[in-house]
């Protein structure tokens, strides 16, 4: 898959409006095997998903036996809501650096946006706007959304039948379920408890 991924023909210049590729994060699992000397499942648990809680499961690998570094993790609810609870508190578990601060910010950082949704993009983090407040969001195959919203201290997940046909409103559904359900409901209680 990486010597597929590194042979596809260039089809935008560097730079120029945003192409998603999961072959892109394939290459970078494949690139942290190598650096790290141990497997993509293993460099995760140990530094990223065990201090949080989370007992990451093996998931797909390629015929080199890369760990696919675009999806397929299998990540429970309580999981994604763990990984973007360490995004919301600026990489720490309680007093524990997991991920530093300034990769948090530079994976927020808007580098691109998409021309078929107008969400912006960072390093694996898509943003966008809600309520006049920023959300910051994963997005996984199928409708699987990690949401962050740092202003209300709020993180909410979504998980969807990955199976399910792709067609159609389902994955801006599940945002509309945020921008007016879940923030309204959040805004409401805090101005409730402000006012009491």
């Amino acid at each position: 898959w990486v010597a597929n991924a590194l042979r596809r023909p260039m089809v935008a210049e560097p730079g120029g409006q945003m192409i998603y590729s999961t072959g892109s994060t394939h290459l970078l699992s494949a690139i942290l095997t190598r650096a790290s000397g141990t497997s993509t499942l293993l460099y995760a648990q140990r530094y990223l998903f065990r201090p949080i809680g989370v007992e990451l499961r093996p998931w797909q690998r390629d015929p080199q036996g890369i760990y696919f570094g675009g999806n397929d993790m299998y990540l429970t609810s309580r999981d994604m809501v763990k990984f973007g609870s360490l995004y919301l508190n600026g990489g720490r578990v309680g007093n524990r650096e997991v991920i530093p601060r300034e990769w948090i910010d530079s994976s927020w950082t808007e580098r691109t946006s998409s021309p078929w949704n107008g969400h912006r993009y960072g390093y694996g983090w898509w943003t966008r706007t809600s309520q006049l407040h920023t959300v910051r969001f994963a997005w996984g195959y199928g409708g699987q959304y990690i949401f962050v919203v740092p202003e209300l201290q709020l993180v909410v997940v979504t998980t969807s039948d990955a199976d399910s046909r792709r067609e159609g409103s389902h994955t801006w559904t599940l945002h509309r379920l945020l921008d007016e359900y879940v923030i309204p409901a959040v805004l409401s209680s805090e101005s409730s408890e402000g006012g009491s």
